[in-house]
């Protein structure tokens, strides 16, 4: 694409141009993530798009969607380049200081609207505080404490919070695997860091180089947080609460099981989208 070139480049022939340039680049979703860019530099919503499919773009636009499209194909994800990731229906604010949302974690929604008992919610490891924004938003608690080992990850969270107006949430930094927790909870929630050292080298390029380590892995087996949540969950849950932990998929769930029922609890996995267990509840046995 030459944006110097004296073609009118409409939002049409940039969506079509860009999905044909990123399936190239063998980048799935291609036409999708085109929307996302234009989008962005057009400061609108995706239904606009097919609304204004005739608008051209000129001088500054049509550069700063090229230079987006040159870092996407780069292997920038495109939720860094724009700054902002969807889920459960509402666009986050993120940075390199967070993991991309994933509609994988939205099970933990789903599960807890299940459930109308709750008065209390424990995060450990909230990032961007997408689920516990999303949770307050959703009307299934207001009263909850989203903790996170990284100050810029609380920074994104609060500005999340603010965003969209909510004011049950405590955000506090603590160091989960060190320090203990006091109080107790109806419910745990948490998408800690499963990917063993191992796996770690085999990840796709755009979440090693992007996505924070601290996150993705534990620098071990993967492990290291369901042992301490298995140490740790009966002084942490009030009666008939539990936890609801993501993991790395099938290969995990017989080492998961085996963690918690030997600290004599109760589990029950749950898939997700593409039907591979995803989230694992957890009870303290009676």
């Amino acid at each position: 694409m030459n944006e110097n070139s004296r073609k009118a480049w409409r939002v049409i022939d940039l969506i079509n141009w860009g999905a044909d340039y990123f399936k190239s680049k063998s980048i799935t979703n291609a036409r999708r993530e085109v929307e996302w860019l234009l989008c962005h530099v057009l400061n609108c919503e995706r239904i606009d798009l097919y609304l204004e499919f005739e608008q051209p773009l000129f001088g500054k636009e049509l550069s700063t969607f090229r230079a987006m499209v040159l870092r996407r194909v780069k292997g920038e994800p495109f939720q860094h380049i724009i700054g902002k990731a969807p889920f459960y229906g509402r666009d986050f604010i993120i940075s390199p200081d967070v993991l991309i949302p994933r509609p994988e974690t939205e099970i933990i929604i789903d599960i807890l609207k299940e459930d109308i008992e709750k008065t209390s919610i424990l995060e450990i490891g909230t990032g961007s505080g997408c689920l516990a924004v999303t949770i307050e938003l959703e009307g299934i608690c207001r009263q909850q404490i989203a903790t996170d080992i990284s100050r810029p990850a609380l920074m994104v969270a609060k500005s999340n919070a603010e965003k969209f107006k909510v004011n049950g949430i405590s955000f506090r930094c603590h160091d989960f695997l060190n320090a203990p927790i006091t109080s107790r909870f109806d419910v745990i929630i948490s998408n800690p860091p499963y990917i063993s050292e191992h796996e770690r080298h085999t990840l796709e390029k755009t979440v090693i180089d992007y996505d924070p380590e601290i996150a993705l892995t534990d620098h071990e087996d993967g492990l290291t947080f369901y042992r301490r949540f298995a140490e740790q969950g009966h002084d942490l849950l009030n009666q008939d609460g539990y936890m609801l932990l993501e993991f790395g998929g099938d290969n995990q769930t017989d080492n998961i099981e085996a963690i918690f029922i030997a600290r004599n609890y109760q589990v029950k996995f749950y898939p997700d989208l593409q039907n591979n267990l995803r989230v694992v509840k957890v009870t303290a046995s009676k």
